[in-house]
Formats: structure tokens, C-alpha cells, sequence
């Protein structure tokens, strides 16, 4: 068995599905929770589904959305939002790799190494749990300085999710064994998640570096990586002493010069791989306690709030942590810890406010600390929209913020928090930003809330929504009571029958349990939602999936997409046009002159099907004589041409041929020039195919 067909074998994705569920990191599952639940009333029909599909090679991952959160810095890291069926093959590719990357390393569990340790198949998490790990992290550190190893060293990365290149995942998965044909198909995945669009409009642009930040499959990828950067930490005898948490590096040394040898090796070793040190962080210094170096990466408790919690005691400890507004990193933890057990008062929410302005990466403490409130008061929600109408630097801290206020702020803020929001999405001031997903949602959810949309207006803004995430908060919000049943029906069976599996999912999900109308006839609505209205026997069932044909014919060539029944049309021979249309369509965003080759190919599909309806009996002869046919010419008078050049271009190849069979020059490379150029001719040639030819 391959480790692609391994990937998609059922027990595989029946872990996959489990360990997803199971994730520990609650932040990333709350953007999720309504897709989880969604997907649960079918789950075993959908881990089926997605088997076959990917089996047949049709399984194709959706762009990830992507919210910005502030660093203490002031940059962005971006999260990668996932489908929950993209979650699900993702972690299905890292199980198989899990497994031959433990055989490479299990000798530094708990050693060495202390995170990110993988589990085996029959438990219940992925990865052991973190807080035995980090025990045993403590405990080392504190042997290793009672040794006499007290001097020590960070070893800290830049921006180490964003800058794995793919080219040195390539390489470190071929030495685990991994087939090319999964670390292909990997790539292709990563490619889409790692992608951007926000400043770009819809156009995306496409990286060779990156793994998604918040997956939880993203550690176990990260240490295919790590872990040569732990070789070359266990080397050098007993003199230096390597422990990693996370990608939180600390070398131990019982003198300073052992202690930069080491760091020396260690920065040569990570710029081997396209990784470069964060020089501002690699601080020599002697240990006199290790619980303080322990401390820099754990929640160290607070007398203030054990045995039990006093109140006034814990206000005035925050206020002390974040005087005239501003923490200090050395407190960073001991605030979020406090932060998440202290009751809302009229003593911290001023400060709160400041804080936010130095500190925009607290925005989920400060937002925590907004929703314990059951109604806001006047003067908070007053310095709230306040804070919200200044300038719009960090769009996920005003997501967050009014998230969190949504339902709690009183009369007339709310109808204030409303209207700024609808203006904000219907009349923004020349040069706004581009509205991030998290930021838009949010916006969305409240001018939805205070109804100060129209329907038509929230429709206009939703339908045509590219962002899927952005979709599916909107839905979110939605209910029925805001525009009527027959508004809140209609808009449910219109996203059902859109391509987005996650959004109708979701629909479905409303339609079984609010016990609404299902439009006919159903045919149109997407697999995955069918599935889920088969499990809740309200349609008998869900048929065969759609053809994506029409859907990358429109793609490949910016095409409006037409109701031609391209499954029709091929007949018993669609599986393998549409195999090869998804093919097409994987080349031309990795490799354009692949595409045009393999694009002449298929047209050859093409022009065999329309042979057989214009010349009946007749037997198709050689691809370039049929497009020098005079009946398929003065029948198809744009087609063809158009054909025939990219048959030509397709001769000009090097992939092709090594010589060109006309001239008997050397061929050359196909440029996305030459796409530019061949697709005005293709575009109305496939326009009137369409249009003229009977499926």
C-alpha cells in the first residue's frame, strides 16, 4: 500500500477525525465549534466520502482563511483556518509521517526533546500530553543545574512556521521514506494554505515556504524539521547540554566558552536549512535559580489567587502589572493568568482600554474579560466604541473586541456599535483598509444583530463572499426571527447549493434542526450537506457527486461557468477527463507549461467526443488531422483555430518534443505568456463548444 492510499485508508481518517476533535488547543477550535457540530450528524458518511474522493485523486483542499494576531512586537502572525475536512486529510497525511518520524526519535522523548511527542495510534490525543512533557522538561533543567551545568543560552528562531521552506521538507520526509507521491500532494496542500490574498484582492499569491500556524498537525510537520537541528544539538559529548520545548531552544554549559561553541554549531546547522537564530534573544548568562528559567515558559501561580480568590486583592495585583497601561514582558504570563480569573469592575475597565493601546496582543484577555460582564455599563461601553473608532491598525483586536461585546452592550451604544458597523461594511471612508475575515465577520454579526442591514443588503454582502470562513460567520449570526422564515429558508437552500462544503454543511445542520423547508428539487444541493439531510431522513439520498469539470474549465481560464453537462457528454469516459481536468488544474498554478502540454492532451478528449457527434460511424483518426477537418471547421469556425494553436504551442515545448517537428530547431520553455496569450483564443472557443455542441 502506498502512503498516499495509507493517508486515505478509513482507519487512518477515523484517527484523524478523532485527534482533530481531541486538539487540546481550545483558541483555534472555538473559530470551529458550529463546523464541528455540523459535520458530526454524518461524520463516518463524510470520512467515507472523502476516502473515495481522495482515492480517485478528486480530494482537493479549499484556500485557508487567515487571521492576523498582534505579537507583542507589533507584526502579525497569521492563523491558518482550515476546513474541517481540510483539518481532517492534513492530519491524516502527518499520522503516516508521525509514524516513521518516531522511529527516528523516540530516543529524545522526554530528554531532549519535550514537545510536540507523538502519542501512537491508540491514543486517545496525538501527542502526549503536554503537561507530563513539560514536568519532565522542569525537572531536567533543575538536575542539569544541580550537575553544575549554570550557564545557559536561548536559541530562538525567526519566524520559524513562516520560513520552512518546502524544499527542505521535501528533502528531510524523503530521508523518513515518505513516497513521492504524498510528499507531492503535500506540498500542493501547503502551497494553497500558505498562500495570501488580503492586500491582493481575489488573486492569491503563492509561496514556496510555510506550514499553517494552528493545526494541530503544524508541530508534528514543524519537527520533521527540528529534529535536525536536535542532531546537531546532541553532538558534542557531555560538555553541552541540548533541551528543546516547542522551538524554545536552551543550551546548558558549565562555561561560557563550551556554551558559544555550541550556539556556534547550531547556528551553522539551522542556516543549512533556510532558518536564521533571532540574535536579539540568544542571551548568555549564568543561572542562579532554574525555576526562573523554567518560568519563561510556564504559568507560575499567583498568591493572590490560591487557596481561593480574592477579589479585591487580584484588581489590585493587575492594576500594579499594568500601571499607566503598559506590562512588562517579564509579566506577560503572570498577567494573562490573572487576567483569567479576576471579575469585571468599574476599577480595571479604564486601565483595560489603555492597555489594549500599548498592548494589542492582550485583545483575548481584555475581550475574556468584556464577556463576564452579563450587560456592560454605560461609561465601559462609551470608552469601548471609543477605542473602536480610532485607528483601525490590528483588525483581528477589533474582531475580538466586538465579538465579545456583541449582546452585552446597552441602549443606545448598541444601536451606535450597529450603524458604525453597517457603514463600516456598506460606506467605508476612502482609503479603509481591506476588511480582514475576522474583522468582517464581526462587523457583519453586529450590524445583522441591530438590524441595521437590509436583507438584500446582507445578502449582497454574503452571497458573493469568496472568503469561506467569512461566509460561515455571517451565517452564524443569522436568525430566523431577523428577516422571517421565507428570507431565512430561502438564503439556507441558496448556500446549500454553493460549492462551499464547510458553509452547506452548516445550512444543512439549520435546515434538521430548526425542521426547515428543503427547496427542490435537490440535485444541485452540495454532497457533503446531502449527506447530512440523508442522515436525517429528509432526502432518500445523495446520488452521484457533481462533475467538477465545469468548475476548473471556469477556473483555468477566468471563465464565467456554464450549465454544459459535461458529465453527459463524456459519458462512460468523464472519470477520466475529470481525472485529468483536476490534474489540469493542480499545473496551472505549480508548473504553466505542464499545463499547456497536458491541456493540448485533454482538448484531444475533447475533439474525439465532438468527432463522434458530427461524424457519426466514422472512426477518429490521429489528433492533428482531426483538427484539419472541414466539416469540424465550418462547424466549430472558433474552436477549432483555436485548438490548432494550442496544438502548435504544445509542439514548441521542450516537454513535448526536443526538437520542434516543423523546423527541427531545439524547443523551448512554455511561459505564462504563452497561457495569456493562447487563452483569448480559448475562452470564446469554449464558449461556443457550449454553445453549439449537444452533450
Amino acid at each position: 500500500m502506498s502512503d498516499l492510499n495509507k493517508v486515505f485508508d478509513l482507519a487512518n481518517l477515523r484517527r484523524a477525525y478523532r485527534w482533530t476533535m481531541s486538539n487540546p488547543d481550545a483558541s483555534y477550535k472555538s473559530y470551529f465549534r458550529d463546523s464541528y457540530d455540523a459535520f458530526a450528524i454524518a461524520s463516518e458518511t463524510h470520512l467515507k466520502w472523502i476516502r473515495a474522493e481522495g482515492l480517485k485523486d478528486r480530494y482537493e483542499v479549499a484556500h485557508a482563511s487567515k487571521v492576523l494576531l498582534p505579537k507583542p512586537s507589533g507584526v502579525l502572525r497569521p492563523i491558518a483556518l482550515l476546513k474541517v475536512e481540510d483539518q481532517i486529510v492534513y492530519q491524516a497525511i502527518i499520522n503516516v509521517v508521525a509514524e516513521e518520524l518516531k522511529r527516528r526519535t523516540k530516543h529524545r522523548y522526554e530528554k531532549r526533546v519535550f514537545a510536540h511527542l507523538y502519542a501512537g495510534k491508540s491514543s486517545k490525543f496525538f501527542n502526549i500530553k503536554w503537561q507530563r512533557s513539560y514536568r519532565k522538561f522542569a525537572d531536567r533543567l533543575r538536575d542539569c543545574h544541580a550537575r553544575g551545568f549554570d550557564h545557559i543560552a536561548n536559541f530562538d528562531l525567526t519566524s520559524f512556521y513562516d520560513s520552512i521552506d518546502h524544499h527542505v521538507l521535501v528533502h528531510f520526509l524523503k530521508e523518513l521514506k515518505i513516497d513521492e507521491e504524498t510528499i507531492e500532494y503535500l506540498m500542493m496542500c501547503l502551497r494553497k494554505w500558505t498562500s495570501s490574498t488580503w492586500s491582493n484582492g481575489p488573486a492569491n499569491i503563492y509561496h514556496e515556504h510555510g506550514i499553517p500556524q494552528g493545526p494541530l498537525a503544524s508541530g508534528m510537520l514543524s519537527e520533521v524539521v527540528l529534529q535536525h537541528l536536535d542532531s546537531a544539538g546532541e553532538q558534542g559529548g557531555r560538555r553541552t547540554i541540548y533541551l528543546r520545548y516547542v522551538d524554545d531552544i536552551k543550551i546548558l554549559a558549565k562555561s561560557e566558552q563550551d556554551l558559544r561553541a555550541k550556539l556556534i554549531k547550531l547556528d551553522i546547522t539551522s542556516k543549512e536549512i533556510g532558518l536564521f537564530p533571532q540574535t536579539a534573544k540568544i542571551n548568555i548568562r549564568k543561572m542562579s535559580d532554574p525555576e526562573d528559567e523554567i518560568k519563561s515558559v510556564s504559568r507560575p501561580l499567583e498568591p493572590s489567587i490560591v487557596p481561593v480568590v480574592n477579589q479585591k486583592k487580584l484588581t489590585a495585583r493587575i492594576l500594579e502589572l499594568c500601571r499607566r497601561g503598559r506590562v512588562s514582558s517579564a509579566n506577560s504570563t503572570r498577567f494573562k493568568y490573572l487576567m483569567a480569573n479576576v471579575k469585571p469592575g468599574h476599577r480595571l475597565n479604564v486601565r483595560l482600554i489603555k492597555v489594549l493601546q500599548s498592548h494589542p496582543e492582550y485583545a483575548p484577555q481584555v475581550a475574556s474579560y468584556i464577556s463576564r460582564y452579563e450587560r456592560i455599563p454605560a461609561g465601559f461601553a462609551a470608552d469601548i466604541k471609543a477605542y473602536l473608532d480610532g485607528q483601525e491598525l490590528y483588525h483581528s483586536v477589533l474582531a475580538t473586541i466586538l465579538d465579545a461585546s456583541l449582546g452585552r452592550v446597552p441602549a443606545p451604544y448598541d444601536s451606535q456599535f450597529g450603524k458604525a458597523a453597517a457603514d463600516r461594511l456598506l460606506r467605508p471612508k476612502a482609503g479603509a483598509l481591506p476588511l480582514q475575515p475576522a474583522y468582517k465577520a464581526s462587523l457583519i454579526a453586529w450590524a445583522l444583530s441591530s438590524k441595521n442591514l437590509t436583507f438584500a443588503e446582507y445578502e449582497g454582502i454574503v452571497a458573493p463572499e469568496a472568503d469561506w470562513w467569512v461566509k460561515k460567520r455571517s451565517l452564524q449570526a443569522l436568525a430566523p426571527e431577523i428577516y422571517g422564515d421565507p428570507s431565512y429558508e430561502a438564503f439556507l437552500n441558496a448556500r446549500m447549493r454553493e460549492n462551499g462544503s464547510e458553509v452547506a454543511r452548516i445550512c444543512a445542520a439549520r435546515v434538521v434542526e430548526g425542521s426547515h423547508k428543503l427547496a427542490t428539487p435537490y440535485g444541485t444541493v452540495e454532497t457533503t450537506a446531502k449527506q447530512i439531510l440523508k442522515a436525517a431522513k429528509i432526502i432518500r439520498s445523495v446520488g452521484a457527486p457533481d462533475s467538477r469539470i465545469p468548475e476548473i474549465v471556469g477556473y483555468v481560464f477566468d471563465r464565467r461557468r456554464n450549465a454544459f453537462d459535461w458529465k453527459k457528454f463524456f459519458g462512460s469516459g468523464h472519470k477520466h477527463a475529470e481525472r485529468m481536468m483536476i490534474m489540469l488544474k493542480r499545473d496551472k498554478e505549480a508548473n504553466i507549461e505542464k499545463f499547456l502540454v497536458h491541456l493540448d492532451s485533454w482538448c484531444d478528449l475533447l475533439l474525439a467526443e465532438i468527432y463522434t457527434r458530427l461524424k457519426p460511424g466514422k472512426t477518429y483518426p490521429a489528433y492533428g488531422s482531426a483538427l484539419n477537418d472541414a466539416n469540424l471547421t465550418a462547424t466549430l469556425p472558433v474552436a477549432i483555430p483555436a485548438l490548432k494553436a494550442l496544438h502548435a504551442l504544445r509542439l514548441e515545448s521542450s516537454v513535448a518534443h526536443p526538437r520542434s517537428q516543423k523546423t527541427g530547431k531545439p524547443t523551448r520553455r512554455l511561459k505564462h505568456y504563452d497561457y495569456y496569450m493562447i487563452r483569448k483564443q480559448l475562452v470564446p472557443a469554449f464558449d461556443e463548444i457550449e454553445r453549439v455542441i449537444v452533450p
